[in-house]
């Protein structure tokens, strides 16, 4: 079930994260009351008329609420409790979403993922996705799977490269689906094996979550897999649940700069507004501008139609698209009942000012920021670089480079300084798998830092990969 965009915004006026004056979200009996009230008719103008919500704003009235054990916050009551991205080790903080309700967003998911053609009744997907540690991927992908009126396998992100293989073997599953830093490292397992080895698996698709795949890492998986496998993507997020999906059948192949994207009109409203409405505070637009007309590239700002307990209304998501009117000669492949509300998204990527992705994970500059300009630990200057390894000429896993400059006081205390490298390791969420990506370098000067050609600044990240 999909509610109305009226329905929304009117649970959303007597919310707490939209109506100062409210302590508490709406109860399940108010909640029904609204929902009968609520006009049948639309208005397109009326979402406009609402500001902006930001992550930083959203999560601060979340951490409220998460700590408040009155029996009067609904928020901690029958909710689906999954952490959100941005790097681990800090406070854990979740996007409650009604428990019924993110049943029924994942089988409208289902369905979107049957009807574009990604999953079928005969496939056989077996998931690496993370689960534990309040992360719950997997029973996402699992269910959404199960959802499209496929079968699913639970593999998880703890089961070694030679079991994983194995169990495709063993259930002669068609389907991988991982992150992307996932889908990589087995594919780079499976080519290092023998011919004979490699032709017992039998995989003819993709489906990947995080990070975009690489031009250099989609052409290692087909030189792996051979050219017919189809490389597909989930897009979701702790804040907006599943709602999207590339599928190349209907949007064509990647580029190395971007991804096309489908989704339904009936479960998820998308405006482009002004890459400068990321901005907060002072530096914020005075006003908030109009969207953005199709084709034009901007900032992607969500509605939820399928969340309306704890709605989400015009989320700035930080992520960078444009919108675009599904291709003609492409129609034919849905069913015909979907085909006036599906659409594309052209997604060029994260926004860099606040986030990068590492590894399959969103880690967001704020959190990198705090360990490392931790008072205690006399940091003067700093940068990321995310970069390949000189030997690793496929650049199929890039790796993560800090750069530190720590003051004369604290750079002789190396068990000072390991405990903040420490810090940036449950933050990036670094194995055994993935120790020799990241790299902490301590410089004598400034001279270690890659600096801008005009001004001389020390550039904070570096992206030589995307």
């Amino acid at each position: 079930m999909v509610y109305s965009l009226s329905s929304v915004l009117a649970v959303a006026k007597l919310h707490c994260f939209y109506n100062e004056d409210v302590a508490y979200p709406p109860g399940a009996d108010v909640v029904e009351e609204i929902l009968e009230q609520a006009a049948a008719g639309e208005h397109a103008d009326e979402l406009t008329s609402w500001p902006l919500l930001h992550k930083k704003t959203l999560y601060k009235s979340i951490q409220r609420l998460v700590n408040d054990t009155s029996p009067d916050n609904t928020y901690r009551q029958s909710s689906y409790i999954s952490t959100t991205g941005g790097g681990r080790g800090a406070q854990a903080l979740f996007f409650a979403t009604d428990v019924k309700e993110n049943r029924r967003q994942r089988a409208e998911y289902g369905k979107l993922m049957a009807s574009s053609g990604l999953l079928n009744a005969r496939d056989w997907v077996v998931s690496m996705h993370s689960a534990g540690d309040l992360y719950r991927a997997l029973d996402l992908v699992l269910e959404c799977v199960e959802s499209a009126g496929a079968c699913a396998l639970a593999a998880g992100n703890h089961m070694p490269m030679p079991e994983v293989l194995k169990l495709l073997q063993q259930y002669k599953a068609n389907v991988l689906a991982g992150d992307s830093s996932q889908v990589v490292n087995l594919v780079n397992h499976l080519s290092a094996l023998p011919q004979e080895e490699q032709s017992k698996i039998s995989l003819n698709k993709i489906i990947y979550t995080s990070e975009v795949l690489t031009g250099s890492q989609r052409a290692h998986i087909r030189a792996t897999l051979g050219d017919s496998v189809k490389i597909c993507s989930m897009m979701a997020s702790a804040e907006s649940g599943p709602w999207a999906l590339s599928n190349p059948d209907l949007t064509g192949e990647c580029t190395t700069t971007s991804s096309a994207f489908v989704y339904d009109t009936r479960t998820m409203t998308v405006e482009i507004l002004p890459d400068a409405v990321a901005l907060e505070g002072d530096d914020a637009p005075s006003t908030t501008p109009l969207p953005l007309a199709d084709g034009e590239t901007g900032m992607i700002v969500l509605t939820s139609l399928c969340r309306l307990r704890n709605p989400l209304v015009r989320y700035v998501s930080g992520d960078i698209g444009s919108l675009h009117d599904l291709p003609e000669n492409v129609r034919h492949l849905l069913a015909e009942d979907d085909r006036p509300y599906i659409r594309v998204l052209r997604l060029e990527g994260r926004d860099r000012r606040f986030s990068f992705d590492w590894e399959g994970e969103y880690i967001e500059f704020s959190n990198l920021a705090e360990i490392v300009e931790d008072p205690n630990y006399g940091i003067l200057q700093w940068q990321a670089i995310i970069q390949n390894k000189p030997e690793d000429k496929e650049g199929l896993r890039p790796c993560l480079e800090v750069r530190m400059l720590p003051s004369t006081a604290t750079k002789g205390n190396e068990a000072l300084l390991n405990a903040m490298v420490d810090r940036i390791k449950l933050l990036i969420s670094l194995a055994p798998w993935n120790k020799n990506r990241f790299i902490p370098v301590f410089l004598e000067n400034t001279d270690g830092f890659e600096k801008s050609k005009t001004g001389g600044k020390v550039i904070k990240f570096i992206d030589r990969v995307s």
